[in-house]
């Protein structure tokens, strides 16, 4: 059984007493004691990774990690794992390296869904190759459009990208169904954004049948500055390599230059060896706890907090269709910077903002929301800080 209290022991922020009561983990998750350890013992090291004889140790670690992320998605080999800074360059090495696969007169599908990180890089890349651009709109549910989505299909879908969970309400697409009708009524590859979905739920990129994926170390308990792209070898095989240089190549000489196999193609210069050592770290800490009983432990901490902000007046609440650990509000006639700085002066982490998801924030009708999020390291004691804070702040407000 989950116990969150020695969870949170593996974690360094928690043993200063004076820690704020942090609650931004769908911003960024704190980091375990593991990768702490396997990033000092790197730096503490020497040499590189592929370079030379000496570096046997770090190459087998860090290819290890390549590996356990392999296995942590069900991907069809170690191959179609590609190390990049994180979803954000993930999502623009796809983008990118399909130019010249999309044409003037081919069409990209979206989502009001979709993080900045997908949004804008679809919307700039339409504007490069000349491509229709659709959004596809949610509904009150904060769910796809499915039948929008099938008015939109043709033989002209190039690329369909969608968000597999919102960072801005916790709402799970149904992302299996979405991409069976895509796969029905188009020849489109089909991208996932999973940044938010990689820490809540299992994935298995062979059974949703994506064919790229990308998500951020970071928001697993990793290192800033990793981020996986996998998906389907035949759909890596396509790519174009957005960057250039050592290590990406097989044979450089004044008249030709050829490109390495997969995944080396798409990880050209010296790599963030520290990030993935660090990260194999925690993937393997993480191997001894259940996912789903963590997901559980936080999603009943977020209800308890959205059945209590049901009593206060004038607090609106966007809550997702499914059990979330994101609590997304805002009170009526309070603005959200106002009420999130007057929680962070009594040591409360939230989120206020637009979230990077302006076109959701509009379709909510919204120009800002508040945003709690837990993870399995927050404790019932939280919830209260939480409370307290809250009804200091509004008090303070409503003077």
């Amino acid at each position: 059984m989950f116990n969150p209290q020695q969870f949170r022991l593996q974690f360094p922020y928690f043993r200063d007493t004076q820690a704020v009561t942090y609650l931004d983990s769908a911003a960024t998750a704190l980091k375990p004691q593991a990768l702490i350890d396997a990033t000092l013992d790197f730096y503490q090291s020497s040499g590189s990774v592929h370079r030379s004889q000496y570096d046997e140790k770090q190459t087998a670690l860090y290819e290890q990690a390549r590996h356990r992320v392999r296995t942590l998605l069900n991907a069809e080999s170690d191959n179609a794992v590609i190390w990049t800074s994180g979803t954000t360059q993930a999502i623009n090495t796809v983008a990118n390296g399909l130019l010249a696969h999309i044409k003037a007169g081919d069409e990209i599908i979206i989502s009001e869904a979709d993080h900045h990180a997908n949004f804008v890089t679809w919307t700039e890349t339409a504007k490069k190759c000349g491509a229709k651009l659709h959004i596809l709109p949610i509904g009150d549910d904060w769910l796809i459009d499915k039948s929008a989505l099938l008015a939109r299909l043709n033989p002209k879908t190039k690329v369909v990208a969608l968000n597999f969970v919102s960072n801005v309400t916790g709402t799970q697409q149904p992302i299996e169904e979405l991409i069976t009708l895509i796969r029905r009524h188009s020849q489109a590859l089909v991208l996932v954004d999973a940044a938010q979905a990689i820490s809540h739920l299992a994935i298995d990129v062979q059974k949703i049948d994506a064919d790229f994926i990308a998500f951020s170390a970071h928001k697993l308990y990793g290192p800033n500055g990793i981020g996986v792209l996998s998906g389907k070898l035949k759909a890596l095989e396509m790519l174009e390599p957005l960057n250039f240089g050592g290590k990406m190549v097989a044979r450089v000489d004044k008249t030709a230059i050829s490109f390495a196999e997969l995944p080396y193609r798409l990880e050209a210069g010296t790599p963030n060896i520290a990030g993935v050592i660090g990260f194999n770290a925690v993937l393997e800490w993480l191997q001894q706890y259940d996912i789903a009983q963590m997901e559980q432990h936080a999603v009943a901490l977020a209800q308890q907090v959205k059945n209590r902000l049901k009593t206060y007046a004038q607090c609106r609440l966007f809550d997702s269709p499914q059990p979330s650990s994101v609590v997304c509000f805002l009170f009526e006639h309070i603005h959200c910077a106002d009420l999130a700085t007057l929680m962070a002066e009594q040591h409360i982490a939230l989120r206020s903002g637009v979230h990077c998801a302006q076109p959701y924030l509009a379709r909510l009708g919204r120009s800002a929301t508040l945003r709690l999020s837990f993870a399995p390291y927050n404790l019932q004691q939280d919830v209260e800080n939480f409370f307290v804070a809250l009804d200091s702040s509004l008090a303070l407000l409503r003077e």
